[in-house]
């Protein structure tokens, strides 16, 4: 059995990444910010998936990122598309865990403006482990 990669281990790995982003969060996010990214365990099933039959001994992280960045569109965007880009096809290593990131869409989704007047973009994104060597 696979030993199972936390979300939380996730968010710290992102953190030393995207290095411009003070104020994080898991499940929930403070609506109060117009910095800020959130990151969901997301509960779509995956296993039946034939793409990935070849990667039975891979993890499956299903991950979420809900990003509020500013009342610009322009910037919201072109910071959703900074962070796309940056995890997209990427490999890296979380602890003991190698790790790799397939995106489930072409870039991140459009979610509008929040009640505040924040912009908000949605990456579906799959996160792939297994315990490795570095």
């Amino acid at each position: 059995m696979i030993k199972k990669l936390s979300t939380s281990k996730f968010k710290d790995y992102l953190k030393t990444i995207i290095k411009d982003c003070t104020n994080w969060y898991i499940g929930k996010m403070d609506d109060n910010q117009e910095q800020a990214i959130a990151i969901y365990a997301n509960r779509r099933q995956i296993e039946t998936i034939s793409e990935f039959k070849n990667l039975q001994t891979y993890g499956i992280l299903p991950i979420t990122l809900l990003i509020k960045w500013t009342k610009n569109y322009n910037l919201a965007e072109l910071k959703a598309n900074a962070i796309y880009e940056l995890l997209e096809n990427s490999s890296f290593f979380i602890e003991k865990y190698n790790c790799f990131i397939k995106g489930l869409y072409e870039g991140p989704i459009d979610l509008g403006s929040d009640e505040n007047g924040v912009f908000k973009f949605s990456i579906e994104l799959n996160l792939f482990y297994k315990e490795g060597e570095k």
